[in-house]
């Protein structure tokens, strides 16, 4: 093997791993934006469904600096006692 040859394979391998390593960052940063976007989903689906209600009260409630924070348990007492105490025109 001439020394042009070696040099032009080792130019070769040098270019498959950088090509390599290029690829598998472009995975990982692909793979965090995936999770990143499903994460943010998940948590928009969990507020739409009124799931995330109690931790939006308590930062809310961390906010106002407020005395006393309900408990979940408490919290979803009250959350379905105001539901049902209003007048229901149905029918």
């Amino acid at each position: 093997m001439t020394a042009t040859a070696k040099m032009e394979n080792r130019r070769w391998k040098i270019a498959k791993r950088r090509f390599i390593a290029e690829k598998a960052r472009d995975e990982a940063e692909f793979l965090a934006s995936l999770g990143l976007t499903i994460s943010r989903l998940w948590q928009g689906l969990r507020e739409w469904s009124g799931d995330a209600a109690y931790e939006t009260y308590v930062r809310c409630a961390a906010k106002q600096h407020a005395t006393r924070v309900l408990s979940r348990k408490e919290f979803y007492v009250e959350q379905v006692r105001r539901k049902y105490s209003r007048v229901s025109r149905c029918c």
